[in-house]
């Protein structure tokens, strides 16, 4: 089979964009260490382990994060959010996630769109024992509509669950996305045409 530089990359007047099955993937992760910066003193961190613990049936105690998307995003596609946890028992804990996804120069949501790992997969490698770092998947979330170059999402991260005994360490937010580009064409335009 002959390999072809069309079937991957397509030119534009000022950028190149991956196609098809040449799409990458990349991930984005806050480290929830960070969350100690000018924010209340709950979830407790553990200077120890260094991570937010996350309490048992309270979901009162929140971590709040604010992005905006790459430039090399495929605009219109969703992204696969995750929360890093360490598992130590066989049970599994439920971590819940609200957020708002939308475009500079629409308008802010006035609600919250609430996800759960309970929807998604609350362990995605199997446990033996010990403590080992796990990773829980929330469903897919949705691109806005017509996403256009460094969508904003807020975010609020929150354990609601009486599943686990007592506290839940917690490391990283992530989430995964798919890149078609190197970046954005225009400054505020992922491509501009000629």
């Amino acid at each position: 089979m002959k390999f072809r530089f069309r079937d991957w990359l397509r030119r534009r007047s000022h950028g190149v964009e991956l196609q098809g099955q040449y799409t990458v993937w990349d991930d984005k992760s806050f480290t929830l260490s960070q969350d100690k910066q000018g924010q209340t003193s709950k979830p407790d961190y553990d200077f120890t382990n260094l991570g937010l613990l996350f309490p048992q049936n309270i979901a009162t105690e929140i971590v709040y994060v604010t992005d905006q998307m790459s430039h090399m995003k495929k605009l219109g596609s969703g992204i696969y959010m995750h929360v890093h946890y360490i598992q130590s028992v066989a049970a599994q804990p439920i971590f819940k996630l609200d957020y708002k996804f939308y475009n500079n120069s629409d308008t802010v949501p006035g609600s919250w769109t609430t996800i759960s790992t309970a929807d998604g997969s609350k362990g995605v490698f199997t446990y033996t024992s010990g403590s080992i770092l796990q990773i829980a998947s929330f469903p897919i979330i949705a691109a806005p509509t017509d996403e256009g170059v460094s969508a904003n999402i807020d975010m609020k991260l929150y354990r609601d669950d009486n599943d686990v005994t007592g506290d839940v360490l917690a490391k990283y937010l992530d989430y995964h996305y798919e890149k078609d580009s190197w970046g954005s064409a225009g400054q505020f335009t992922k491509w501009t045409e000629s």
